[in-house]
């Protein structure tokens, strides 16, 4: 039987800007002893978080939840523990999260490849069997990886499925929770959809009109959410942040 082949993620050339490493020595000065982990982190946003976890050097330990085996080398990877994940089983969540003061969850599947009910297993149970073994557990910090246009009201699957979990999450009742949600991800995406495809050979004649709205890197994205973590909000436990809020944050802080 042919084995998987793991996942290459390495910490090396990675953009953090004077912004983001002030926000990181002050944490770790301030904050001791913290501890992140990562669901869905064989995905392309929830690779870039681990990325930019590790080159923080603001965490004493990131704990991947995997599926799959990655690969994990360059800066700070000897602080990477690595476990396997089963959403359907709560108790084993709660005994493996526990500990753990921040959760960044990069969970998704794509309706395309897994169905209609593959993908509300994962987007809709799982994401919230892992958010609700997290509040149990009393992990402090949640951070979602959404979509633009998420709403519970929709009238798509997609849209509405992703806004019932950010609110639901919203609500829980941890002591920060953030929701990012950008429009096209941009990256070398092996797997790309068909509509993807499509709209990547559109996306530069958008980005002319929509330079900020329209799409946003991965990177980007994992920075928004690390960034966030290392400085949260002090006005609000609870923030959206768009597609212009998480480019207009990084350039920012460069």
């Amino acid at each position: 039987m042919a084995t998987t082949a793991a996942l290459k993620v390495s910490v090396d050339n990675i953009i953090l800007g004077k912004g983001f490493l002030e926000a990181a020595r002050e944490f770790k000065m301030q904050t001791p002893g913290k501890s992140a982990l990562v669901l869905g982190g064989t995905g392309e946003v929830g690779r870039e978080v681990i990325k930019h976890l590790l080159a923080s050097d603001a965490f004493d330990r990131v704990t991947v939840f995997t599926r799959r085996p990655i690969d994990i080398t360059g800066t700070n990877s000897d602080k990477v523990v690595q476990k396997p994940v089963d959403f359907e089983n709560i108790a084993q969540l709660e005994r493996n999260f526990a500990g753990h003061t921040h959760a960044f969850s990069c969970l998704g599947a794509s309706r395309w490849k897994n169905g209609s009910d593959g993908f509300y297993k994962v987007d809709h149970d799982y994401m919230l069997n892992a958010a609700t073994a997290c509040k149990k557990v009393q992990v402090e910090n949640y951070y979602i990886c959404s979509t633009k246009g998420a709403d519970k009201t929709s009238r798509f699957l997609y849209a509405r499925v992703k806004g019932e979990v950010d609110d639901e999450v919203m609500t829980m009742g941890f002591a920060h929770a953030s929701v990012y949600r950008p429009g096209m991800i941009e990256c070398d995406r092996v797997d790309a959809r068909p509509l993807e495809r499509i709209f990547s050979y559109l996306l530069p004649v958008v980005k002319l009109v929509f330079p900020k709205s329209a799409a946003v890197s991965s990177s980007t994205i994992a920075w928004s959410m690390v960034f966030d973590a290392l400085k949260p909000s002090e006005t609000s436990k609870s923030v959206v942040f768009e597609n212009s809020d998480m480019m207009n944050t990084f350039e920012k802080n460069q």
